[in-house]
Protein backbone atom coordinates (compact mmCIF):
# COMPACT_ATOMS: atom_id res chain seq x y z
CA UNK A 1 0.00 0.00 0.00
CA UNK A 2 1.45 3.51 -0.72
CA UNK A 3 0.72 7.13 -0.31
CA UNK A 4 0.47 9.86 -2.80
CA UNK A 5 0.80 13.55 -2.15
CA UNK A 6 -2.33 15.34 -3.48
CA UNK A 7 -2.34 17.00 -6.95
CA UNK A 8 -1.97 20.68 -6.94
CA UNK A 9 -1.07 23.38 -9.17
CA UNK A 10 2.98 23.86 -10.05
CA UNK A 11 2.78 27.61 -8.66
CA UNK A 12 0.93 26.40 -5.53
CA UNK A 13 3.00 27.65 -2.43
CA UNK A 14 1.21 26.46 1.09
CA UNK A 15 1.42 28.94 3.95
CA UNK A 16 -0.20 26.98 7.14
CA UNK A 17 1.60 24.55 9.03
CA UNK A 18 -0.02 21.31 7.92
CA UNK A 19 0.07 18.81 10.35
CA UNK A 20 0.66 15.21 9.45
CA UNK A 21 -0.70 12.34 11.92
CA UNK A 22 1.11 9.25 11.27
CA UNK A 23 -1.05 6.86 12.50
CA UNK A 24 -3.98 8.20 10.21
CA UNK A 25 -1.88 6.99 7.38
CA UNK A 26 -1.66 3.28 8.27
CA UNK A 27 -3.91 0.55 7.42
CA UNK A 28 -6.42 -0.07 9.96
CA UNK A 29 -5.03 -3.71 10.82
CA UNK A 30 -1.65 -2.17 11.39
CA UNK A 31 -3.04 0.55 13.84
CA UNK A 32 -4.58 -2.57 15.51
CA UNK A 33 -1.04 -4.49 15.49
CA UNK A 34 0.74 -0.76 16.75
CA UNK A 35 -1.40 -1.19 20.27
CA UNK A 36 0.12 -4.87 20.58
CA UNK A 37 3.48 -3.65 20.29
CA UNK A 38 2.50 -1.29 23.10
CA UNK A 39 1.31 -3.91 25.00
CA UNK A 40 4.30 -6.28 24.56
CA UNK A 41 7.27 -2.99 24.98
CA UNK A 42 8.80 -4.51 27.76
CA UNK A 43 9.37 -7.97 25.93
CA UNK A 44 11.95 -6.49 23.07
CA UNK A 45 11.87 -9.67 20.97
CA UNK A 46 8.38 -10.56 20.38
CA UNK A 47 7.80 -6.27 19.94
CA UNK A 48 10.41 -6.42 17.38
CA UNK A 49 8.91 -9.36 15.58
CA UNK A 50 5.34 -7.21 15.81
CA UNK A 51 7.45 -4.13 14.24
CA UNK A 52 9.17 -6.62 11.48
CA UNK A 53 5.32 -7.92 10.45
CA UNK A 54 3.97 -4.54 10.05
CA UNK A 55 6.96 -3.54 7.77
CA UNK A 56 6.05 -6.83 6.04
CA UNK A 57 2.47 -5.84 5.00
CA UNK A 58 3.20 -2.05 3.99
CA UNK A 59 6.41 -1.70 3.45
CA UNK A 60 5.88 1.29 1.31
CA UNK A 61 3.90 3.08 3.95
CA UNK A 62 5.14 6.11 5.13
CA UNK A 63 3.71 5.32 8.19
CA UNK A 64 5.13 2.13 8.85
CA UNK A 65 8.62 3.58 8.02
CA UNK A 66 7.82 5.97 10.80
CA UNK A 67 6.62 3.41 13.13
CA UNK A 68 10.00 1.39 12.64
CA UNK A 69 11.94 4.70 13.24
CA UNK A 70 10.66 5.18 16.50
CA UNK A 71 10.85 1.59 17.96
CA UNK A 72 14.46 1.25 17.18
CA UNK A 73 14.80 4.99 18.36
CA UNK A 74 13.25 4.28 21.71
CA UNK A 75 14.94 0.90 21.81
CA UNK A 76 18.17 3.29 21.91
CA UNK A 77 19.28 1.28 18.49
CA UNK A 78 21.10 4.03 16.37
CA UNK A 79 21.76 1.99 13.44
CA UNK A 80 18.21 0.72 12.73
CA UNK A 81 17.18 4.11 13.71
CA UNK A 82 19.30 6.17 11.32
CA UNK A 83 18.71 3.48 9.06
CA UNK A 84 14.67 4.09 9.06
CA UNK A 85 14.97 7.43 9.21
CA UNK A 86 17.22 7.49 5.42
CA UNK A 87 14.00 5.18 4.52
CA UNK A 88 11.26 7.96 5.22
CA UNK A 89 13.71 10.57 3.29
CA UNK A 90 14.10 8.04 0.26
CA UNK A 91 9.62 7.87 0.84
CA UNK A 92 9.39 11.30 0.66
CA UNK A 93 12.07 12.34 -1.90
CA UNK A 94 9.76 10.40 -4.03
CA UNK A 95 6.93 12.16 -3.21
CA UNK A 96 8.49 15.70 -3.88
CA UNK A 97 10.54 15.06 -6.25
CA UNK A 98 13.05 15.41 -4.98
CA UNK A 99 16.79 13.84 -5.93
CA UNK A 100 17.37 10.41 -4.29
CA UNK A 101 20.00 11.37 -2.69
CA UNK A 102 19.73 14.02 0.08
CA UNK A 103 22.87 15.60 -0.59
CA UNK A 104 21.87 17.03 -3.80
CA UNK A 105 18.88 18.34 -2.28
CA UNK A 106 18.55 22.55 -3.06
CA UNK A 107 16.35 25.14 -1.68
CA UNK A 108 14.88 25.72 -4.53
CA UNK A 109 13.48 22.28 -5.20
CA UNK A 110 10.75 22.31 -2.84
CA UNK A 111 8.76 24.75 -0.55
CA UNK A 112 11.02 24.46 2.25
CA UNK A 113 10.12 27.36 3.63
CA UNK A 114 6.46 27.28 4.41
CA UNK A 115 6.48 23.57 5.77
CA UNK A 116 3.75 21.38 3.81
CA UNK A 117 3.75 18.42 5.89
CA UNK A 118 6.12 16.44 3.93
CA UNK A 119 8.75 19.07 4.01
CA UNK A 120 8.49 18.97 7.08
CA UNK A 121 8.97 15.73 7.59
CA UNK A 122 11.79 14.93 5.14
CA UNK A 123 13.95 17.95 6.99
CA UNK A 124 12.79 15.98 11.01
CA UNK A 125 13.66 12.68 9.11
CA UNK A 126 17.26 13.90 8.07
CA UNK A 127 17.44 15.70 11.48
CA UNK A 128 17.18 12.12 12.78
CA UNK A 129 19.60 10.64 10.58
CA UNK A 130 22.04 13.34 11.78
CA UNK A 131 20.91 12.74 15.56
CA UNK A 132 21.50 9.03 15.31
CA UNK A 133 24.90 9.01 13.35
CA UNK A 134 26.13 11.67 16.39
CA UNK A 135 25.36 8.28 18.67
CA UNK A 136 27.28 5.97 16.26
CA UNK A 137 30.16 8.09 16.79
CA UNK A 138 29.65 9.26 13.20
CA UNK A 139 30.64 12.82 13.37
CA UNK A 140 31.35 13.96 9.39
CA UNK A 141 28.53 12.10 8.02
CA UNK A 142 26.72 13.61 11.15
CA UNK A 143 27.79 17.29 10.43
CA UNK A 144 27.27 16.43 6.69
CA UNK A 145 23.32 16.06 7.37
CA UNK A 146 23.11 18.64 9.79
CA UNK A 147 24.67 21.01 7.11
CA UNK A 148 21.96 20.37 4.75
CA UNK A 149 19.32 20.98 7.28
CA UNK A 150 20.27 24.18 7.96
CA UNK A 151 20.80 25.18 4.36
CA UNK A 152 16.94 24.36 3.94
CA UNK A 153 16.03 25.84 7.32
CA UNK A 154 17.97 28.73 7.91
CA UNK A 155 15.67 29.80 10.36
CA UNK A 156 16.85 27.02 12.64
CA UNK A 157 13.44 26.27 13.28
CA UNK A 158 14.00 22.31 13.65
CA UNK A 159 16.89 23.23 16.11
CA UNK A 160 20.19 21.78 14.07
CA UNK A 161 22.40 24.78 15.31
CA UNK A 162 21.26 23.62 18.99
CA UNK A 163 22.37 20.10 17.75
CA UNK A 164 25.25 20.86 16.24
CA UNK A 165 26.63 22.81 19.82
CA UNK A 166 25.59 19.59 21.66
CA UNK A 167 27.47 17.27 19.52
CA UNK A 168 31.22 19.63 19.31
CA UNK A 169 30.31 21.70 22.28
CA UNK A 170 32.79 20.67 25.74
CA UNK A 171 30.08 17.84 27.08
CA UNK A 172 29.13 15.51 24.11
CA UNK A 173 25.98 14.54 26.07
CA UNK A 174 24.51 17.83 26.82
CA UNK A 175 20.42 17.65 25.47
CA UNK A 176 21.08 13.94 24.58
CA UNK A 177 18.45 11.76 24.92
CA UNK A 178 19.20 7.94 26.71
CA UNK A 179 23.06 8.71 26.99
CA UNK A 180 24.75 5.29 27.94
CA UNK A 181 28.12 5.00 29.15
CA UNK A 182 28.80 1.91 26.97
CA UNK A 183 28.03 3.64 23.73
CA UNK A 184 30.21 5.24 21.94
CA UNK A 185 28.09 8.14 20.47
CA UNK A 186 30.39 10.67 20.96
CA UNK A 187 32.36 12.09 18.28
CA UNK A 188 35.57 10.40 18.03
CA UNK A 189 37.63 13.10 17.57
CA UNK A 190 36.42 14.94 20.13
CA UNK A 191 36.17 12.60 22.36
CA UNK A 192 40.02 11.33 21.89
CA UNK A 193 40.91 15.82 22.49
CA UNK A 194 39.53 15.36 26.10
CA UNK A 195 41.36 12.41 26.95
CA UNK A 196 45.12 14.27 25.44
CA UNK A 197 43.96 16.88 27.50
CA UNK A 198 43.30 15.05 30.50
Amino acid sequence: MSESIPSQPASARIYRFEPYHFSHHLPPDTRARLKEIFAHWNEAEKAEALVRDIIDQAPDTLGVRIVAYRFYFYRRRSLEAAHWALACIEWLSRRLGLPADWREVRPDMADFVHWHAFTRLWLQSLTAYAYNLARLGREAESLEALDKVEELDPSGKLGAPRLRQVFSGPRGDAGMLFPKAFENWRFVRQAASQRSEG
